[in-house]
């Protein structure tokens, strides 16, 4: 009787996320051109960290403050500010202006499709007004203040601003760090 003994050894891959740290630099005059009325001195957004698929990002301020016209200097949460009838790019968000805000010069973000980041013509500034063949819509901003934890179903950018509608009297700005996995 012959045994035949064969063995078979089955090799297991294990595969695991990369994680991607960036050290970003927000600017005082980041505010993608959002808020009405529109400000002068408005950049556009600042590009964070692109990921190629599904990913949990997390942004965490490191240092900096944002000084604005009288007197306010903040750093990454804002501060209380009445906007008049004027309304921030957060305000534009949620379609509302006017008030008093808690948030002025708040560090904000926005992730944007790969889709969306490649077409002609895109720029990181607000789609709605007309600057840009291809821009942002304002209902996907969001606050980050000191940090944001938050989970993307695909492949894209993020970009981070400046909750103010009026920069052109700013200085300073966030530095950041911002970890996909």
């Amino acid at each position: 009787m012959l045994l035949l003994a064969v063995c078979v050894l089955a090799a297991t891959s294990v595969v695991y996320a990369q994680q991607v740290t960036a050290s970003v630099f927000v600017p005082s005059n980041a505010s993608g051109s959002f808020g009405n009325p529109l400000g002068s001195g408005g950049a556009p957004l600042v590009s964070a960290l692109t990921v190629t698929g599904p990913a949990t990002i997390t942004v965490t301020y490191v240092s900096g403050t944002i000084t604005d016209a009288g007197g306010v200097n903040t750093g990454p949460n804002g501060v209380t500010w009445n906007t008049g009838g004027a309304q921030t790019p957060l305000q534009e968000q949620r379609a509302v202006s006017g008030g008093t805000i808690k948030n002025l010069d708040a560090l904000i973000g926005v992730f944007v499709p790969t889709a969306t980041v490649n077409s002609a013509g895109f720029h990181a500034i607000d789609g709605t007004k007309d600057a840009t063949p291809v821009g942002i819509k304002p209902g996907s901003l969001f606050f980050i203040g000191m940090s944001k934890t938050f989970k993307v179903a695909g492949a894209g950018t993020l970009f981070l601003g400046i909750n103010d509608w009026i920069v052109s009297d700013n200085a300073g700005g966030f530095n950041v760090t911002v970890t996909g996995t």
